[in-house]
């Protein structure tokens, strides 16, 4: 498993590939999932991958290899995407729209690493309704979304709680919203998330 020290060198060999897509008139994938967790809450939740949105898995698996992963083959390693020998970080390429569709493409953040490189991000509302969703499609809330949710809300500073609240409801159909997370976070003060 993948400290945060390799995620932070990681998303920098992302920031690396992404400007080689974007100098090939490529659109620029996003980092969502657990990665996404990693990064807004500083390593407090370690993911140990990299999960990316783009319309197509190519390109950006191409850049990827460029600057230091490999094909992911073999027993024990997963069936698509990359994997750094070194780093043991792995990047997974979900082709299509972020969130569906449904998501504020505005909201999109940019995270500038230095040196002309950047890479993309889901908005963190966006993350903290997916975590929900995942958390109550469950008969017994999967305590590990909630405390991903709680932690995220609890960590990321300005989030648009109007947004949020609208997120929530649309990705759990209304059986949760953000009243949700706020009881969720009251109720689990003690445990550390």
């Amino acid at each position: 498993m993948a400290d945060y020290e390799s995620f932070k060198e990681a998303l920098s060999l992302l920031a690396e590939a992404v400007a080689k897509v974007r100098s090939d008139g490529e659109v620029e994938p996003i980092l969502v999932g657990g990665g996404a967790v990693e990064f807004y809450t500083a390593g407090g939740i370690i993911s140990g991958d990299l999960d990316l949105v783009a319309p197509e898995a190519e390109p950006i698996e191409e850049a990827l290899i460029s600057v230091g992963f490999d094909r992911s083959t073999g027993p024990g390693k997963p069936r698509r995407g990359v994997v750094h020998p070194r780093l043991g970080m792995g990047v997974e390429v979900v082709s299509g729209a972020l969130m569906d569709g449904n998501a504020d493409r505005t909201r999109i953040k940019v995270i500038n690493i230095g040196h002309d490189r950047s890479f993309k991000i889901i908005p963190p509302e966006d993350l903290i309704a997916d975590r929900v969703a995942q958390a109550v499609s469950t008969e017994v809330p999967d305590q590990r979304m909630v405390a991903q949710a709680v932690l995220l809300y609890r960590l990321v500073l300005g989030l648009d709680e109007d947004y949020l609240d609208k997120r929530i409801r649309f990705e759990t159909g209304d059986d949760a919203d953000l009243s949700t997370v706020k009881m969720w976070a009251e109720d689990n003060a003690d445990h550390g998330f």
